[in-house]
């Protein structure tokens, strides 16, 4: 076979450029620590890191959005717990209010105090997380929850985080699930006395459960007129809401009387509730019985509270009935607060679930973060030591080439024939 000269000199070129081309692509990997300088050298590696490093880069994002959640519940439960605290405070000066011995200046002493319990409250309500947003405002963060009215001017929309690639978590609760809703799945009742009354008669929390078959979830008892014959007090009652099939529901009104002597009676009413009246009630007074899972929006926490200052600030030394009406706001405000504040527990119950689950979630985050970054490691990072070996084999077979080229190139027609 006949090789023209050009052949050699082209062979020597091309195995000279393939040694310093490898020689190069060595050095790139070890000047840069990748194993793959270009996608062309391993491609399916290179698919696989891009997908990593888009999960890993999620997963970091994701990692930021639960920090931001955990510090927005956190808060929240800060102010949570200082809410029921407070809460306590004020059941407490309920309780001291209701007591018949205060004088009028007594109680006016106790309507600052618990005014200022009511500033408070309004004040945590419109509490503000670390970047500005209302706490519990729902998704209108920059909207104050409740004005000077105390009417709630945020929405009930959840402020979602996504926490993790199918989950989302609120990050906050609205006003009107903290401070305006009664506790979810209450059975309990409580009592307003008619606006109108001008007897002595003081009502006491109602017992009884709203889902027992055969009560009502809301009764009115309409006292009057009194019997001559046996100077009793008659009432009648009516009941709206039956609870259980409505064939079985008894006839309205149900009637009864109560004994003059005593002064301390329980009325009983149907399904099992009754109510403590204490004192005598006049011809046409009233008092509704309502089950607060009937209007559960229907338990503002500062109106109740602004209620009491107003009451304990009307003056009632010398006016039984109006010593009658002071009992019948506190009795009335106590069953109330006492919802808010079984509510607020319920509440932060619901914020502690909430962070143990983004603890949960942080940690497996973690995990999947080395995770990721071992199999980039794996897929990108270089092995020095074969790189290391690779070099001087490839500075061995440039060496090797160029000393082939030389010897090749020397040997042309005029050197062959000086020997």
């Amino acid at each position: 076979m006949r090789i023209s000269s050009s052949l050699f000199f082209q062979t020597g070129l091309n195995s000279i450029n393939k040694q310093q081309s490898d020689l190069v692509r060595i050095f790139q990997q070890i000047g840069s620590g990748q194993r793959m300088v270009n996608p062309s050298d391993d491609p399916l590696a290179a698919a696989q890191t891009i997908n990593l490093a888009q999960a890993q880069a999620m997963n970091a994002r994701y990692g930021e959005n639960r920090e931001v959640a955990k510090r927005s519940l956190g808060e929240s439960e800060n102010i949570l717990n200082s809410v029921t605290q407070q809460l306590v405070d004020v059941k407490t000066r309920l309780v001291e209010a209701s007591n018949g011995t205060l004088s009028d200046a007594d109680r006016n002493t106790l309507a600052t105090v618990m005014e200022s319990a009511l500033d408070t409250l309004l004040g945590f309500a419109n509490a503000k997380d670390g970047s500005g947003q209302y706490l519990f405002s729902g998704s209108k963060g920059t909207t104050q929850p409740f004005d000077a009215s105390y009417n709630y001017q945020g929405d009930s929309h959840p402020r979602n985080i996504q926490v993790e690639q199918t989950r989302q978590i609120n990050s906050s609760d609205s006003g009107l699930d903290v401070f305006v809703r009664a506790n979810p799945g209450s059975t309990s009742y409580t009592t307003h006395v008619g606006a109108n009354n001008t007897g002595t008669a003081i009502i006491s929390g109602p017992d009884g459960s709203s889902t027992v078959d055969g009560a009502f979830t809301s009764y009115t008892i309409t006292f009057g007129p009194v019997d001559p014959a046996t100077s009793q007090v008659t009432y009648s009652i009516q009941g709206v809401g039956y609870v259980g099939d409505p064939a079985n529901a008894p006839a309205m009104p149900v009637t009864g009387s109560l004994a003059p002597s005593d002064k301390t009676q329980r009325i009983s009413l149907p399904g099992g509730v009754s109510v403590q009246i204490e004192g005598t009630p006049a011809d046409g007074d009233t008092v509704d019985v309502n089950a607060v899972s009937d209007n559960p929006n229907d338990m503002n926490l500062f109106t109740t509270l602004a209620s009491v200052v107003t009451a304990l600030r009307s003056p009632s030394d010398q006016n039984p009935v109006e010593k009658a009406a002071l009992r019948n706001v506190m009795n009335t405000a106590i069953q109330r607060v006492s919802e808010n504040y079984d509510n607020v527990l319920t509440v932060r119950s619901s914020v502690g679930t909430r962070l143990n689950e983004i603890d949960a979630l942080s940690a497996n985050g973690a995990l999947r973060t080395i995770n990721y970054k071992q199999e980039l490691s794996r897929l990108e990072d270089l092995d020095y030591y074969q790189a290391s070996t690779q070099l001087e084999l490839r500075k061995s077979a440039l060496e090797a080439a160029a000393l082939a080229f030389q010897k090749i190139q020397s040997t042309n027609l005029f050197s062959l024939n000086s020997k």
